[in-house]
């Protein structure tokens, strides 16, 4: 009886994590089915957090700052985040592509961020996409929750554009998107760029060729 017991439980552990393993796989062809260009799964662990990160939210200050509710200081802080995701076993890092050409690219060279977001090509291009990948990693999380991932976050790239003008912290409304709407990786302090290295993925910074999108699932 001993020994039956014993070998309960590790088949039970086996198939937890054959279904672990399985159910990955799946979100993974899911993203890719999205429209993702690169996708891969990862130890949680293995997520880069940096005070640094929100550091350049405020150096110099993004015009999202204070005023995206998906944005810091919106969002959770850094050291209860890191409590967050000490929880959670996997990860799967998506990457999308933004449609942007050598050309454009270089038309941003010497403009600040603000005068970027104002320009009808760049809200045209990478709003658009933008607004793309979010859709995406919510659908993504939404496969991952129906698979019994009850605690499975997305987290997408870049500050929500669900809306073309947030309501903001200090306007009494709530947000337009609840359920689609997401922070970023970086807003939550993750380092995008290490934690991609660690995955596999690694992307230049700053971009020349083939930019994209980073977002993280994360999966209990």
């Amino acid at each position: 009886m001993k020994h039956s017991t014993v070998l309960t439980k590790y088949h039970s552990k086996y198939l937890l994590f054959m279904r672990s393993s399985t159910d990955l796989d799946i979100l993974c062809q899911n993203a890719l089915s999205y429209g993702a260009s690169s996708v891969t799964v990862m130890n949680a662990k293995d997520i880069v957090l940096d005070p640094r990160v929100r550091l350049k939210c405020m150096i110099p200050q993004c015009i999202n700052y204070g005023r995206n509710l998906m944005c810091p200081p919106n969002v959770i802080d850094i050291d209860t985040f890191s409590v967050v995701i000490s929880r959670y076993t996997d990860a799967i890092l998506v990457q999308y592509p933004i449609p942007l050409d050598t050309k454009l690219m270089a038309s941003f060279k010497d403009k600040n961020l603000e005068d970027i977001y104002d320009e009808e090509d760049y809200k045209k291009r990478i709003v658009s996409s933008e607004r793309k990948f979010q859709n995406l990693m919510g659908r993504l999380e939404s496969n991952a929750l129906e698979l019994g991932y009850r605690f499975a976050a997305a987290l997408s790239g870049g500050p929500c554009c669900l809306c073309d003008e947030c309501v903001g912290q200090n306007s009494g409304e709530n947000c337009r998107h609840p359920f689609r709407s997401r922070p970023s990786m970086e807003a939550l302090g993750i380092d995008v760029y290490m934690t991609a290295q660690n995955a596999g993925l690694s992307f230049e910074v700053p971009a020349k060729d083939d930019p994209v999108w980073n977002g993280l699932l994360l999966v209990d």
